[in-house]
């Protein structure tokens, strides 16, 4: 089920594994880049979602701004939504890995367990096979 489409995101519910779909398509502005990640934070709270996928294999690298609000607001508001596994595909991009690992580096608490993979069927697996209730 689709939620937010854009020509730089889509955000969708997956049934069959019970997770957030965040799949980045190309460059956002600030604006377009929150309002993405707003959008799954959303969708992560109707569902009650304890996972997520952002596949980010297309992604665009992010402002050390965004870097920054991501980590420091985003995350937390995730976490307190339930979110509790996130499966995140490596960018293509030398550029993009550098951004997404500065904002994963600042996300250290043990309510999130985050894994890394090089494509999008090897994160839903691994998504899969995490329980479907979960600590916190």
């Amino acid at each position: 089920m689709i939620h937010f489409d854009e020509r730089w995101i889509t955000i969708s519910w997956d049934p069959y594994i019970e997770a957030v779909i965040a799949e980045w398509k190309g460059y956002a502005e600030s604006k377009d880049f929150r309002a993405g990640l707003e959008a799954g934070l959303e969708l992560a709270r109707q569902k009650r979602a304890r996972r997520w996928l952002a596949d980010t294999l297309r992604g665009p690298p992010s402002t050390q701004a965004d870097q920054r609000w991501t980590s420091e607001i985003w995350f937390p508001r995730v976490i307190a939504a339930g979110v509790r596994w996130m499966a995140l595909v490596v960018p293509q991009s030398a550029i993009t890995r550098m951004s997404l690992r500065g904002i994963m580096s600042k996300v250290t608490t043990e309510s999130l367990t985050q894994a890394h993979f090089e494509d999008a069927a090897s994160a839903r697996s691994w998504l899969s096979s995490t329980p479907r209730f979960g600590p916190g």
